[in-house]
């Protein structure tokens, strides 16, 4: 869907060249611009970002871009997806069950899920035909500047998404991904799951869908000319153009005037979707902010980092797929296994559609992998937030939502809502990996929603080890990490899954507590409050307090609507509905649930 986000408050800047071999765009300092003191670091992010973005502006052709200009080539674009898919999952289908040594059951199962693969991906069709006419992109447009805070379809369930989460809550959260990974409490029999930081977590990867395809298209016609495309190469012979300085590939292809225009589109003040997350993350989040990778898909998932200059941690937030991009779908219901062995030691398979955005089967020369350009990011960052203490150790904390080194601490990760991903060599690889220092076991949290059709629907058996499927059966994928399967207060949390032993001591801590409220509430009903002040939360007045106690609020009446059969399931997926889980979420041990 078409949408054009609101002006969120201008970063000014100008643009200017640096003199060095990898010349690179210049902002003018402004004291009113939070970022401004680390314009140097921000030009690396942007610079190692363009390098990457080049090779895939290459990749767009003008059908393509008649594609993002009028919807009779949107749609033409969206049917040679769809034929293209039906084709690729029945020829494949068919060649697995006649030339390959599979069971009866590996033939019943490839059959079935190319059958529900393809229904679902015929009713998605329609959907996004509908969401891509100009009028109704026109009209939502309308409603979300008017009702729903100018927010992006994935977040406008929730129009107050980003002004829910306080400066306690904030704070407690920083002060968490902050410690140090000797202080932390994790054990091989006992796991913190941190309900404060998994709230600034879960906004970030929800800020992460205000970004749509119009500023990579910007910046793709900025790359158009007749240049030639760059030279492709294997993998195996990147290492050698690994180094290079930030901007020195964009700069070698388009050259300085369009080195300026490129960097302009994808980082200037003219992208206005840049601007808002920036602006969210600067004055909700209290977060730097910069896009760092388009992984291998212009317009489509993509990651960004967060980083407090005041605290030492790094939040890698990576967007899942955009509900209205027909092409991502397809790419997403590809269920087609790819080994992964050669990039990630130890693994089996992987979807190959997840794998191809981290890990291109082809690259540019001198060009930059998404894989290589967020490792280069976190470390020019790490270094930055170093400066003032170089002892001072840098935590990289993982977060997305659906399809999202020695001074660096890799830390957990948590991730809403995400989907099976790879055969189960691959699961037990990634788990014995993380497990591998006993002593600071690390935990990547999956976190899901009620009936989130993508996060529980999906065939799963890869994940029940007493399932003897074969490892060429499609139903044997697995999901990576512990679920934590949300539940309001007073129930408590579910856990399931290998990855942490099960029957361990899973706790769920928060500094801020849900009953603070309901105390506070009573005693300013009793008149035992002397004043406005002692209100909990920031809340104004004491009507407001007992007006938020006694009135449903959104996230209840959400939470209400997830309940309903099968279109339940698909609300449930939706990030307004996690937040309004989390938010209903209470300090206690989870329990476990056992295949």
């Amino acid at each position: 869907m078409v949408r054009q986000p609101p002006s969120p408050p201008s970063f000014h800047s100008t643009t200017e060249m640096q003199s060095s071999p990898h010349t690179r765009r210049q902002y003018t300092s402004n004291t009113q611009d939070p970022q401004s003191q680390y314009n140097d670091l921000f030009r690396d992010l942007h610079a190692l970002h363009a390098d990457e973005f080049a090779y895939l502006s290459q990749s767009i052709t003008d059908f393509d871009h008649r594609c993002h200009d009028s919807w009779m080539f949107r749609t033409l674009g969206f049917l040679k997806h769809y034929l293209l898919f039906l084709l690729t999952t029945w020829a494949k289908a068919l060649w697995a069950s006649i030339f390959l040594p599979f069971t009866l059951m590996d033939r019943i199962t490839i059959i079935v899920t190319s059958l529900v693969s393809s229904a679902v991906i015929s009713i998605l069709l329609p959907w996004c035909l509908l969401c891509s006419i100009p009028i109704t992109g026109l009209i939502f447009d309308y409603f979300s500047c008017k009702f729903l805070n100018g927010l992006s379809l994935v977040n406008a369930m929730y129009p107050s998404i980003f002004n829910e989460l306080t400066d306690v809550h904030i704070s407690a959260a920083r002060e968490y991904l902050s410690r140090p990974i000797e202080a932390s409490e994790d054990f091989s029999s006992k796991r913190i799951f941190n309900l404060d930081a998994s709230k600034l977590l879960l906004q970030c990867a929800a800020l992460m869908y205000e970004r749509t395809s119009h500023s990579t298209h910007r910046a793709a016609l900025a790359c158009s000319s007749k240049h030639n495309r760059p030279v492709r190469q294997e993998p195996e012979s990147y290492t050698s153009n690994a180094c290079s300085l930030p901007g020195r590939h964009l700069l070698h292809l388009f050259g300085r005037e369009r080195y300026d225009s490129v960097l302009e589109a994808l980082h200037g003040e003219l992208n206005r979707e840049e601007e808002t997350i920036r602006s969210i993350a600067n004055e909700k989040l209290h977060l730097h902010y910069s896009t760092i990778s388009e992984m291998n898909s212009p317009g489509g998932p993509m990651c960004g980092l967060f980083f407090d200059p005041d605290n030492s941690f790094i939040i890698l937030a990576f967007k899942g797929t955009t509900p209205t991009d027909f092409s991502e779908w397809s790419t997403d219901f590809t269920f087609q296994l790819q080994e992964a062995g050669k990039w990630i030691r130890g693994f089996g398979k992987v979807h190959s559609g997840f794998l191809r955005k981290v890990f291109p089967n082809r690259i540019p020369v001198g060009s930059r992998m998404p894989y290589t350009t967020i490792i280069q990011s976190i470390k020019s960052v790490a270094k930055r937030l170093r400066q003032e203490n170089p002892r001072r150790q840098i935590n990289v904390w993982v977060t997305g939502h659906s399809l999202g080194w020695s001074d660096v601490i890799i830390r957990d990760a948590y991730l809403f809502a995400a989907p099976i991903l790879c055969d189960v060599q691959s699961a037990c690889a990634f788990d014995g990996r993380m497990n591998k220092f006993s002593d600071f076991p690390r935990t990547m949290w999956r976190v899901t929603n009620g009936g989130d059709a993508v996060a529980t629907c999906l065939p799963d058996a890869g994940d029940n080890l007493d399932w003897t499927l074969s490892p060429c059966n499609v139903f044997s994928f697995s999901h990576l990490g512990c679920e934590i399967k949300l539940r309001p207060a007073p129930k408590r949390c579910l856990a399931r899954g290998s990855h942490i032993t099960p029957g361990s001591r899973i706790i769920i801590e928060s500094a801020v507590h849900l009953d603070v409220l309901a105390d506070e509430g009573k005693l300013a009903r009793n008149g035992n409050s002397d004043s406005d002040s002692d209100t909990p939360f920031g809340l104004k007045t004491i009507k407001e307090l007992e007006r938020k106690i006694v009135e449903p609020d959104l996230g209840t009446q959400l939470l209400s609507l997830q309940k309903l059969p099968l279109i339940g399931r698909l609300l449930a997926h939706g990030t307004g509905f996690y937040w309004a889980s989390l938010q209903k979420t209470t300090e206690g041990t989870c329990e476990w649930i056992y295949n």
